[in-house]
């Protein structure tokens, strides 16, 4: 069951459940049972799709996720998303089912800036496969494609494309070794 930001007021959008608050918060849409633990700062000015099952534990430290207005972040179902977490979505940031995302972690899709005058600061889309690990204190940058079943070690810098089921790390992160992902096996977090 889907619901939009229109069905809800915010004081309802934020009732609590087991120290949780119940989404969405400013979602364009949202699956049954997502919730926030902690403080998260929500800047949402483009599309925020969340699917069911997602968890933000946002404490100690908050967690800050802001969408640009013509972007579009898609989480899918039975996410988790540790403390201290910073998603910047310009353009756009796909997150597969079945992920788990560590402390710390920042993704971004864009420098927002220009490094040189040579660079016009184009956003360039991150997608995130499902069933995918990343460690504590990793960085996704703009362009970038995790393929399903793969863990990122933390500290990692994820610089260009990772492969299914295979641990990478390192900075910039390269795919270190093969590890045993079978199709039906979901990894789980405590």
């Amino acid at each position: 069951m889907s619901v939009t930001p229109a069905s809800f007021s915010l004081e309802k959008a934020l009732a609590v459940l087991k120290g949780a608050a119940v989404l969405p918060l400013k979602a364009s849409s949202a699956g049954r049972l997502s919730r926030i633990a902690g403080k998260l700062r929500l800047k949402n000015k483009g599309e925020l799709i969340i699917g069911r099952n997602v968890s933000f534990h946002a404490k100690p430290f908050p967690s800050s996720v802001s969408v640009s207005k013509g972007a579009r972040l898609t989480i899918g179902d039975n996410v988790f998303f540790n403390y201290g977490l910073d998603i910047g979505c310009t353009s756009s940031i796909t997150i597969g089912s079945h992920t788990i995302i560590g402390p710390m972690v920042n993704m971004i899709d864009t420098n927002f800036h220009p490094v040189d005058a040579q660079d016009h600061g184009t956003a360039k889309p991150i997608v995130i496969g499902d069933n995918v690990w990343v460690g504590r204190g990793a960085v996704i940058l703009p362009g970038v494609s995790i393929g399903s079943g793969a863990v990122v070690a933390a500290g990692s810098i994820v610089t260009r494309d990772i492969p299914p089921a295979v641990l990478a790390g390192g900075t910039p992160a390269k795919a270190l070794r093969e590890i045993d992902v079978p199709q039906d096996w979901i990894r789980r977090y405590n």
